[in-house]
């Protein structure tokens, strides 16, 4: 009798020790749950029953140098639908309504409207007129939030560096992709409170999570200048029967572009209008051999290497026999004898190709390589292109050195060759090109060079530069009250091939004022019709710039 009831009382006690035991487990859970996850869990409800209808935010702005607004904002209406919130046997006549008002397809609108889906986007950015008459209808279902559109104040203004965004507030090309990661704002949203079938509860709950502003970009270029030079280009273009042509102009200081233009050009709020090539910038972008403009990284390397002095004289009898080849010069008859200076006044390729013969493959490409030809300068710009510098090889044929001395057999970017010019102009510092100066309210980075000469061997190409202007082939360059230094090009355009003896490509290259060189430009016209040569097509433009 007493075991039994010792048992019983053990049993008892087991029973209600285990029933606190679980009594304790309880109570720490649901701690656990509404004190220590509560919040989160809360949430967690609610965005279940909080479906969200995304609301892009504006891009920042892109300005120029000055503030100039050159990309920005605004606000317009888009359109989404809940198709849960739609009358089953009403979305054809919705679609209907619809695709009349917004000018939709009607077919593909039903098919929106028929997902099983929370929300579907129906059209983006809709006119005024549009949104009025939505909303005047007032259809259950259809709703309206604002939605920004990427607008460029000045139309073509730098369309080229600027670039395109999409539809879906996204950068597409140019500074507009490359910088999306910066101009790309946060996305808010538009919440109402729904039950599990998707349609709003009544006295719903609504949030409103506003959108972020992207940040601003401000770019190196003067938006006052850069339109100069797109109607000084534009204008060039037109009076020689040119295709097509470009431009571009730097600090020599600091590497910064003030100005780059191409032409045909193109509206990036309607880009879809023009050809897609109408929006590449041909002035990264594009290879082309330089023709003698490339005649003063000759002379620069020359001077480097010691083959050359100013001192120099060369006799050009017309031409010269290199590998087989009989190289002509321009002039027929040749130049005869000249010093050093008059051979780049007069652009003789006799003189330059003996010069690229003399350094020789390696030296050359070395020199090359050296002054940024054969690779990227480093633009903050998508799409730039390298360049095709030969590398030499035993079997090389020497006659490519006398090519390349005075500008053929040689590919490189207008942009390689206007940076070169610019640290000619500064005594021999090389600066990477840039297109922004700042991003947001940051202070702009400290700008630094690489020495690629010495003060004295630039100093010579500089002066050399200027006699061109004076008593060479530049004199259309000249601008009173300047004194400014230059080289003219007309390269020959290979097609099919071979050197055509009618496309060429008129350029100049320039840098001004000579005592105290501020800019350097380069402005090329691709295939001039009603005349030719760089000093005729090319250099009026760099003169008309510099008399701003």
């Amino acid at each position: 009798m007493h075991i039994s009831n010792l048992a019983e009382k053990k049993r008892v006690w087991f029973m209600l020790l285990a029933f606190l035991i679980t009594c304790l487990i309880f109570w720490v859970r649901l701690f656990f749950i509404q004190i220590v996850r509560g919040e989160m869990i809360y949430e967690s409800a609610l965005t279940q029953r909080l479906r969200p209808i995304p609301v892009d935010g504006p891009r920042g702005d892109i300005l120029d140098r000055h503030g100039v607004l050159l990309a920005g904002s605004e606000d317009l209406a888009s359109v989404y639908a809940i198709p849960i919130e739609i009358v089953v046997h009403d979305k054809a006549r919705i679609a209907d309504i619809l695709s009349e008002v917004l000018n939709l397809d009607r077919e593909k609108t039903l098919e929106q409207l028929k997902k099983r889906v929370s929300a579907v986007w129906l059209k983006k950015r809709i006119s005024q007129e549009e949104e009025t008459r939505l909303r005047e209808l007032n259809i259950k279902g259809i709703g309206i939030v604002s939605c920004p559109k990427r607008v460029y104040p000045y139309h073509n203004l730098a369309a080229h560096i600027i670039g395109i965004s999409g539809i879906d507030n996204q950068g597409l090309e140019g500074m507009e992709i490359i910088y999306d990661h910066v101009l790309s704002g946060k996305r808010g949203s538009y919440m109402v409170e729904r039950d599990a079938s998707g349609k709003e509860v009544p006295d719903a709950v609504k949030v409103y999570q506003e959108p972020i502003r992207g940040s601003s970009l401000t770019l190196t270029i003067d938006a006052a200048f850069q339109s100069a030079l797109e109607k000084a280009l534009a204008k060039r273009i037109e009076e020689t029967g040119a295709k097509s042509g470009l431009a571009i102009f730097l600090d020599v200081l600091s590497g910064e572009v003030l100005a780059m233009a191409s032409y045909p050009t193109f509206d990036p709020e309607n880009y879809q209008e023009y050809p897609a090539i109408n929006r590449r910038n041909i002035a990264v972008t594009d290879l082309y051999e330089p023709g003698s403009t490339f005649k003063i990284v000759t002379a620069a390397a020359a001077l480097e290497e010691g083959i050359a002095t100013p001192s120099r004289r060369f006799f050009d009898p017309g031409f010269m026999v290199v590998s087989g080849w009989r190289i002509r010069c321009w002039r027929r008859g040749g130049h005869g004898s000249q010093t050093f200076f008059e051979a780049l006044e007069n652009s003789c390729n006799v003189a330059f190709g003996t010069l690229g013969l003399e350094l020789g493959g390696e030296k050359f490409n070395y020199y090359a390589r050296k002054y940024g030809f054969g690779q990227k300068s480093g633009i903050d710009f998508p799409g730039e292109a390298t360049g095709i510098l030969y590398k030499p090889k035993p079997d090389t044929p020497l006659v490519t050195w006398v090519n390349m001395g005075f500008g053929q057999s040689i590919s490189i970017t207008p942009l390689q060759l206007v940076s070169f010019a610019a640290a000619i102009a500064n005594g021999g510092i090389l600066y990477v090109p840039h297109l922004v100066k700042s991003v947001g309210n940051a202070n702009p980075a400290e700008i630094k060079g690489t020495r690629i000469m010495d003060e004295k061997t630039a100093q010579t190409v500089k002066e050399m530069m200027y006699s061109v202007v004076e008593n060479g082939s530049g004199r259309t360059a000249q601008v009173e009250g300047y004194r400014v230094g230059g080289k003219t090009g007309t390269a020959q355009m290979v097609v099919d091939g071979r050197y055509s003896h009618s496309a060429v490509i008129a350029s100049f290259v320039g840098i001004a004022p000579i005592d105290s060189p501020a800019i350097a430009g380069i402005v090329a016209i691709h295939e001039p019709t009603t005349m030719q040569y760089g000093g005729q097509v090319a250099a009026p433009v760099f003169a008309e710039m510099v008399s701003i």
